[in-house]
């Protein structure tokens, strides 16, 4: 006996951060920005997760300790990671509450998509 297709077209979970990101695109792009809210925090988290893997650091549900040994690292600014990690959360405030209204929106969903891109470009 065949197992059935799945029927749902939406985000499965544990989706890598550029896939989440990619469903972010397309609902942003769709008008259904709740929905790329929620998407980009995935992205968020989900890169977080992986740094924390590469590096082998401890993280827990809450990621701040995680972003300040990144940033303790001495590679980037003080403040980046955790800088990065209130703007996805954010995002999923706004998924979760509609709390930002257009440029607030617009900006804070930009910032957010820029860091996952960063952390996914290779190096120059």
């Amino acid at each position: 006996m065949a197992t059935p297709e799945p029927t749902s077209t939406g985000p499965k979970s544990n989706m890598t951060p550029l896939e989440y990101l990619a469903g972010a695109d397309k609902e942003w792009a769709d008008g259904n920005h709740l929905e790329a809210a929620g998407l980009l925090w995935k992205a968020t988290k989900s890169t977080f997760i992986e740094l924390a893997v590469e590096r082998r650091l401890d993280y827990d549900e809450y990621l701040i300790d995680l972003a300040k040994a990144l940033e303790a690292a001495g590679s980037v600014s003080e403040g980046y990671y955790r800088d990065n990690l209130v703007v996805g959360k954010l995002m999923r405030a706004h998924a979760e509450m509609d709390v930002l209204e257009g440029y607030e929106l617009e900006s804070t969903y930009k910032l957010a998509r820029q860091f996952i891109v960063e952390q996914h470009s290779e190096p120059e």
